[in-house]
């Protein structure tokens, strides 16, 4: 199964990942609020979620390294904010960040990201805000 068809639209507006069942927000932090986000803001950003119901559910979180590699994939081809390249499916709305925070991080207290640009992975320090975003997850049981 392709990207393409994995990530599917459904009514109550997430991405259902048909794979393995988990949901995303379309949007990622930056294309909701129109600004960067450092780890702590895109943690605040998933209490917000929480709060409004977005989707009509209450447990948004960050995704795990493993979680936010499903979504990569070089053979895709997508638009973030600058109009540049990025890898994940086209039902994700463009004009989003190319750095999207994970949950994880490493005994210096740095925090993982990924750039959908190249779908390198690199610990940076989770104060860092430029460039950088949340895309929610939560697992639909």
């Amino acid at each position: 199964m392709n990207d393409q068809a994995r990530f599917q639209d459904t009514s109550s507006g997430v991405i259902k990942d048909i794979e393995n069942g988990s949901e995303w927000l379309p949007k990622d932090s930056y294309g909701d609020l129109g600004k960067w986000a450092n780890l702590q803001e895109g943690i605040n950003y998933a209490h917000l979620m929480n709060q409004v119901y977005a989707g009509g559910h209450s447990d948004w979180r960050l995704p795990s390294k493993e979680e936010v590699l499903q979504i990569y994939d070089e053979t895709l081809v997508h638009k973030d904010w600058e109009n540049n390249e990025i890898h994940i499916a086209t039902v994700f709305l463009k004009g989003c960040s190319s750095y999207l925070w994970t949950s994880e991080k490493n005994e210096a207290g740095q925090s993982l990201r990924i750039d959908l640009r190249s779908g390198d992975l690199e610990f940076i320090d989770p104060c860092e805000r430029e460039h950088q975003a949340v895309r929610l997850i939560r697992n639909n049981q």
